[in-house]
């Protein structure tokens, strides 16, 4: 009789390893014997450690290459139970008819079948079977116990950036604040809070700064309300999606997270869109716009003989094209102006003490109609309740109703809090809002580049237009321009002063040649208004 030749094939995930014991050294030994004791020739022997839940493993694969290329060289594919030869059972039925095309016969040597038997095929559904039901049972298991937890308000996963893996007073797993990165987090939404940044603008800036952060990490870092201390539970099944509170601490408050929110999907205007890339000598680049077309300039570098020029330009065919250096000149000569107007900020410390009660009023209004919309809201999800309780609702749709309805109640609830604040500090804003009006010149050629362009984006959202020397806006409604203009009557011009400033802009219509009618003064009085 012809002596079988076998390949050995051993398999553990680490789970299996630590958990039952299946050790690979323990595989080998008893299929080495099983060899020895039937007098089976050994021809190839494999291990691995990986997951049987596919057959896509590296050491599976080189036995079918071997055998597709020396057919003939076994007999038996020898495992210790099939378990180990596979837990899926469709992907096992399709690989033991090509094991079958290949003349190999797998074989289970704690689990032994007789194919030629058709009852033993029963068996073998029952072997190929009890693996992957026992797979998908741990895997329910497992994904029950994950949302449990997340229920109760403990996060589960890496830690999100700001916080590191610990222990709480019970020894179990939880997050806490880590504090390097806690600062850079609380930068983070402060200055996306402001609405002067694109969001990839501020993960570059971020980054230099220590903020190692990709795309979507930086995306949903802004997103995830893991940062004021609750945990976002994802939709499973029918089970719609839900925010709980978490057990760990909070990095930023509620209301700074919720402005963020509102940055993010359009609620607050962004103050400004300019590239992201600068130099030190184009700081006004993206918050210049062409005189001819409208278009947003940008800047670059010519280089000279002996040194490089910087200008700003336009990307259109309209050939606008200026000196930088002689464009940021002017714009300091420009704030220098506005700084000096001294009379024109007393009389307006004047009219904001007494503006100051009407906005009191004005938020009192903004208040109170907050808190009709809360109370909307509530008697929604209470009549929803009532109507589910009362089998007038099923329970599914009652569930949809409030994932979409409690959202809106918290950052209403937020808002309202925010508004409800007794702010004290509101005389000190106004103080240091004039203090910076007066120094602005020297704030600005003190500053950094990413506080100019900060500067830049809060005082002119508008942008300016430098036109023959002169600075303007595309509108008429930028109040420090205004003021300037206004200013000139004030006193008289210094000598070899310049005028920095042109009004009517672009929107007022000029009179020409022609003589003034009658409408053309009523109108830009209008407009000026």
């Amino acid at each position: 009789m012809k002596q079988k030749k076998a390949i050995l094939y051993i398999r553990v995930s680490t789970d299996e390893q630590a958990e039952k014991g299946h050790s690979l050294a323990h595989q080998e030994e008893m299929l080495r014997k099983y060899c020895a004791a039937n007098s089976i020739e050994i021809v190839a022997f494999y291990r691995e450690d990986y997951s049987a839940k596919t057959f896509d493993r590296p050491e599976f694969n080189n036995i079918i290459a071997a055998l597709r290329k020396n057919k003939g060289m076994a007999d038996l594919l020898l495992f210790l139970k099939w378990d180990r030869f596979s837990r899926n059972a469709p992907e096992a039925y399709t690989m033991i008819s090509l094991l079958h095309k290949l003349g190999v016969e797998p074989q289970g040597i704690e689990q032994p079948l007789n194919m030629e038997i058709p009852e033993q095929k029963f068996l073998l559904a029952l072997y190929l079977t009890a693996p992957e039901v026992e797979n998908d049972r741990r895997a329910m298991n497992i994904t029950a116990g994950i949302r449990k937890a997340m229920k109760d308000g403990r996060y589960m996963g890496s830690a999100p950036y700001g916080y590191k893996h610990s222990r709480n007073e019970n020894n179990k797993p939880c997050i806490a604040p880590n504090k390097k990165e806690q600062e850079m987090v609380e930068v983070a939404f402060e200055m996306m809070a402001s609405g002067n940044y694109h969001i990839e603008e501020l993960r570059h800036i971020l980054n230099k700064k220590g903020m190692h952060l990709g795309r979507t990490r930086f995306w949903c870092m802004l997103r995830n309300p893991v940062y004021i201390g609750k945990v976002a539970v994802p939709a499973y099944k029918q089970e719609p999606g839900m925010v709980v509170k978490g057990t760990h601490d909070a990095i930023i408050a509620d209301t700074l997270y919720y402005e963020v929110q509102d940055v993010l999907e359009g609620r607050k205007r962004n103050l400004r869109n300019s590239p992201f890339c600068q130099k030190e000598e184009l700081p006004l680049r993206g918050f210049l716009t062409c005189a001819k077309c409208g278009k947003t300039l940008t800047g670059s570098a010519s280089k000279g003989r002996s040194a490089r020029y910087y200008y700003y330009h336009c990307k259109n065919e309209c050939n606008e094209r200026f000196r930088a250096n002689e464009a940021n000149e002017s714009f300091e000569q420009m704030l220098e102006y506005i700084s000096s107007m001294d009379k024109i900020y007393r009389s307006c410390e004047l009219i904001m003490a007494g503006a100051s009660k009407k906005n009191g009023q004005d938020k009192s209004n903004e208040l109170l109609q907050q808190k009709k919309e809360l109370e909307t809201y509530k008697k929604r999800l209470d009549n929803a309740q009532t109507l589910m309780l009362d089998s007038e609702l099923d329970a599914a749709d009652y569930r949809k109703i409030k994932t979409k309805l409690e959202p809106e109640i918290e950052r209403l609830a937020s808002k309202i809090a925010q508004l409800s604040k007794n702010d004290n500090n509101e005389k000190g804003i106004i103080d240091f809002g004039f203090y910076f009006l007066r120094n602005m010149s020297k704030l600005f050629t003190s500053a950094s580049l990413d506080k100019k362009r900060y500067i830049l984006g809060s005082t002119f959202p508008e942008k300016l237009i430098y036109d023959n020397g002169f600075y303007r806006t595309a509108s008429d409604e930028n109040v420090l321009i205004l003021i300037a203009n206004t200013g000139k009557d004030l006193g008289e011009k210094k000598k070899g002063r310049r005028d920095l400033f042109r009004l009517p802009s672009r929107r007022v219509e000029n009179t020409g040649v022609e003589p003034v009618t009658s409408c053309m003064p009523c109108k830009r009085s209008s407009q000026m208004s």
